[in-house]
């Protein structure tokens, strides 16, 4: 430090400074041997360095400021993006949850009369998808976040003909204001969902199509049985609807079994020898995967009663009903089952050599074919509109309405039509639109 004083103020006194001669303040001096010294000099070299440090500070800061801000805005640009698609993604799901349901509704009811149009119970469907997925926000009526919620733009469904509503002709323009119904009568129908997820508008279009079975029950035969056994009355067949001839084939070992009425429009002739000619095994598992679909198969002990309870309501008209137990069914009740357009299919399938009962009184007539595997025993007063087949023993122990049986040719036909078992997706029909925010 000594020689670095000395080499200032040599500095300073070559040149010729006031205060090297004693003369000036120590201040002014120092400021003009700082102004006048070497880059060489210590004092120099540490205040540049200052400076720079600050510089290469400051220039960080600013570095490090301006990748902070563009990664802040990059992560609430892709948090805002995943947000955008989540909400997409559930909006998507509801929409297509409509469509499912519209599938399941013309697969358990085809629609093929206006008196009888296709829909989906929509507030049903909105209830049990909100209460198994919390996440399924509500749209607004603002359409912002604070807005009130508004419950019914949550999904819609609509299910309408594949015609152009002003000149009835099928078309594959989906027109919202065409029939409900089948009405060209082509098992084709579109099915239009649209759900709305916090704001979210997503829509899917399709063209469904019905998948039907045919039935082929015997056209002519009013009753088949391995043996009849009845009350004092007999067993009577009548023809309601049809133009004899109309057979019955039954073993009558007591003689006091078959009574037809009209005697001359029944005529006992040579039919099927076997149940499976008429009830084929092929024909049985057709009918129990028909049920199976539709939901009106019914297993195990308590099948009867169930059975008995769902064929009451108007939800039975037209469709097989499958009942099988490992032991006697019994099916009663006072409600009419089925109708001539609507008509039943029941099977009950039990072990041979069970005895099942059939006790339907007061008005509770049945429209359809009754099928019985095993024994059965009618009781009651009321009859049968269709006809009747069973692989073992038939006692009479009622007094039918109509006669216990009352052959209907038009029943037998409309059963023998179809049944809708299944409904699929037009090929190349699908359409999804993501709609814009309504204002």
């Amino acid at each position: 430090m000594k020689e670095i004083r000395a080499h200032c103020r040599g500095r300073l006194r070559a040149l010729g400074s006031p205060h090297a001669r004693g003369e000036g303040t120590p201040s002014t001096a120092v400021v003009c041997e700082a102004r006048s010294l070497p880059f060489n000099c210590p004092s120099a070299r540490l205040s540049i360095q200052r400076g720079s440090v600050v510089i290469i500070a400051m220039v960080f800061i600013l570095v490090f400021a301006t990748l902070g801000v563009a990664l802040y805005s990059l992560i609430a640009s892709q948090t805002r993006a995943a947000e955008t698609e989540r909400t997409d993604v559930k909006s998507f799901n509801v929409a297509e949850a409509g469509i499912d349901a519209g599938m399941l509704s013309l697969k358990l009811d085809w629609p093929s009369s206006a008196s009888e149009p296709a829909s989906v119970d929509v507030d049903l469907l909105r209830k049990a998808l909100r209460a198994i997925n919390p996440g399924l926000w509500l749209p607004t009526e603002q359409g912002g976040p604070t807005g009130t919620p508004v419950d019914a733009e949550f999904l819609n469904v609509f299910i309408y003909d594949n015609v152009d509503p002003d000149t009835a002709e099928t078309t594959t323009v989906a027109n919202p204001l065409a029939p409900a119904w089948d009405s060209n009568g082509d098992g084709r129908m579109f099915i239009d969902s649209t759900a709305n997820v916090d704001n979210d508008r997503h829509r899917i279009l399709v063209l469904a199509e019905r998948q039907v079975w045919n039935l082929t029950f015997p056209a002519s035969l009013a009753l088949w049985a391995s043996t009849v056994d009845s009350n004092g009355q007999g067993f009577k067949i009548s023809i309601e609807n049809g133009e004899p001839p109309v057979y019955y084939d039954v073993h009558d070992a007591q003689h006091k079994g078959v009574d037809p009425r009209p005697p001359t429009d029944v005529l006992a002739l040579a039919t099927p020898t076997k149940f499976d000619d008429v009830v084929s095994e092929q024909l049985r598992a057709s009918l129990e995967k028909i049920a199976r679909e539709h939901g009106t198969y019914f297993e195990g002990t308590s099948a009867g009663s169930r059975a008995s309870d769902f064929l009451a309501t108007a939800a039975a008209r037209g469709k097989v009903v499958y009942v099988r137990s490992t032991t006697a069914v019994t099916i009663s009740g006072r409600t009419q089952i089925g109708t001539a357009q609507e008509p039943v299919v029941l099977v009950i399938d039990t072990p041979d050599g069970t005895t099942n009962t059939w006790d339907l009184r007061g008005t509770g007539d049945f429209w359809g074919i009754l099928v019985t595997i095993g024994h059965s025993t009618l009781r009651g007063t009321s009859g049968i509109h269709g006809a009747l087949y069973c692989s073992g023993i038939v006692s009479n122990k009622g007094s039918g309405s109509c006669g216990e049986v009352a052959y209907n040719q038009q029943v037998i036909n409309n059963i023998n039509r179809y049944y809708v078992v299944s409904v699929n997706l037009v090929a190349n029909t699908w359409e999804e639109y993501t709609l814009p925010e309504e204002e």
